[in-house]
């Protein structure tokens, strides 16, 4: 016991006795060289066993350039951890008996649709929270990102984007379905989503600093603020995301939150979610297939619940989930059978989160020499920003210098549309050679603008005003002479810019 409060005492941090199978030390360097390795300003991990709290940290600066350290109160966004709330909400409306898994969407919201009208009549509340819509990961999320479009508008434009793969016969993992979810929730309660998760989960378990809003935060508090490599970035509005990404956490609450899902839905002897709702929530609707990555590394069977990833490792049934937005990365893992829970919050984009909890779960299955996860993450980074840089290059190398633009710039000038994701515009900047064409994507146009510079032929290079994001082409489509439309090619996982075809 000495040895233990000495060691707690020079870490500064929170260590307790019944954590009989983890090396509480060790989680503790492993956090901070991992933080080291990925270049991350600020990360906070808690982790809770038994129903009490064995660990608890905070690591690093909330803001790279000012003192304030990052701790246990830091306020991150949790990005698509926010799902989760979603479905223990969904399933409390199932458990009042306002709502069935099986009932149709179109019985609660009659307006809503997808482009294909038998999908449509044939989709569940279940399916809304499962990612087997037809639709790919991520299909869909310009409509939010950055966006002016409120949550039924979105939900309604998404009619426009056809679909895929077949219906339940594949996996997209679909943020747009997640706001259509808490459309669902408001229609049949009463209440927002915001509403809804503040009043039945988040006062309940005391969980008074989360929020669903960068709009409720406070002065002057402790905010971890979004970096991208390093550089600080403003926070931005993810109010539209609503049910799918919108939530914004400290790891005291999230450990409550842990607890309140590890106590099979009972808070200080409340039920607040019946446990064969949560088994349900927690049982595979999805199939995922595994990859050799994870074959490698003990992982039998994988898929998606409802607002979580279920997966097995070492032996041990895992239930996670991670959350992203452009400046912050976020995970949770539940091992239900150790009645444990991890949660970890970054300010800046690295597979850190996910490294941590390998390595934790590493100790917990016993491998007293597990690899280095952390190290390997870091490298994989490394090797696709490698792999980004020959692209460009590539890119360079290939491009034409000779040619010019069939038409005058003014003759790019106009608006264009489409039917999808709504207008944007074109205009010229300056006269003379110092003429420039400028882009508007007008549901987003802070994020979404951008100077354009002539490439080769009709094409013109670009960077939107969003840091987030690489350089993209701007390629326009001419008919007898006159320019009719354009595309944009800007490759990233995150926005699919390829979905959008503006016409005059």
């Amino acid at each position: 016991m000495k040895k233990i409060f000495a060691l707690s005492v020079a870490l500064g941090v929170f260590l307790f006795t019944s954590a009989q199978e983890l090396d509480m030390g060790r989680v503790h360097a492993n956090v901070s060289k991992a933080r080291k390795e990925h270049k991350i300003p600020g990360l906070a991990i808690g982790i809770v066993k038994n129903g009490e709290i064995i660990f608890q940290q905070g690591y690093g600066v909330t803001k790279m350039g000012e003192a304030q350290k990052v701790n246990t109160s830091s306020m991150f966004g949790i990005a698509s951890l926010s799902k989760a709330f979603t479905a223990a909400a969904m399933g409390m409306l199932v458990d009042d008996g306002k709502i069935k898994w099986s009932d149709k969407v179109t019985d609660i919201l009659p307006n809503w649709k997808l482009h294909d009208e038998a999908v449509t009549s044939m989709f569940t509340i279940e399916d809304l929270m499962c990612h087997r819509s037809g639709l790919k990961t991520f299909d869909g999320d310009l409509l939010w990102y950055g966006s002016n479009y409120s949550r039924d508008e979105i939900i309604t434009r998404i009619r426009h984007l056809p679909l895929s793969y077949d219906f339940r016969a594949g996996y997209g993992y679909q943020n747009i379905m997640y706001i259509t979810a808490g459309q669902v929730i408001e229609k049949v309660s009463g209440m927002s989503w915001d509403d809804f998760v503040t009043t039945r989960i988040l006062k309940p378990l005391s969980m008074f600093k989360t929020n669903t809003s960068i709009t409720k935060y406070k002065e002057g508090q402790n905010i971890a603020y979004p970096h991208l490599k390093g550089v600080p970035q403003s926070l931005l509005n993810y109010d539209n995301s609503g049910a799918t990404a919108a939530m914004n956490s400290n790891v005291v609450d999230m450990q409550k939150w842990i607890m309140f899902l590890l106590s099979n839905g009972i808070y200080h002897g409340d039920t607040l979610l019946q446990p064969s709702t949560l088994k349900k929530i927690w049982s595979v609707h999805n199939p995922l297939a595994v990859s050799a990555f994870d074959e490698r590394n003990g992982t039998h069977f994988k898929g998606y619940g409802m607002g979580w990833f279920l997966m097995d490792y070492q032996g041990m049934k895992v239930v996670n989930h991670g959350g992203g937005l452009p400046g912050y990365i976020t995970k949770v893992a539940l091992i239900p059978e150790k009645n444990m829970g991890i949660v970890i919050m970054s300010n800046d984009m690295s597979p850190v989160c996910t490294a941590i909890m390998y390595e934790i779960l590493d100790m917990l299955a016993g491998e007293k020499n597990a690899k280095d996860w952390s190290l390997d993450f870091a490298k994989y980074g490394t090797r696709y920003d490698s792999l980004e840089l020959q692209k460009v290059e590539k890119q360079n190398q290939a491009r034409n210098k000779e040619t010019t633009p069939s038409v005058e710039l003014l003759s790019y000038a106009g608006t264009y549309t489409d039917s999808y994701y709504g207008n944007a515009t074109l205009s010229v900047l300056g006269k003379g050679k110092k003429a420039r064409l400028q882009l508007v994507l007008e549901p987003a146009k802070e994020l979404f603008t951008a100077t354009l510079d002539h490439w080769e032929n009709d094409t013109f290079v670009f960077n939107f005003n969003d840091e987030f994001l690489p350089r993209g082409f701007a390629k326009f489509e001419l008919s007898d002479g006159k320019v009719v439309g354009f595309t944009i090619d800007l490759s990233n996982p995150d926005f699919h810019f390829s979905n959008l075809n503006f016409k005059r």
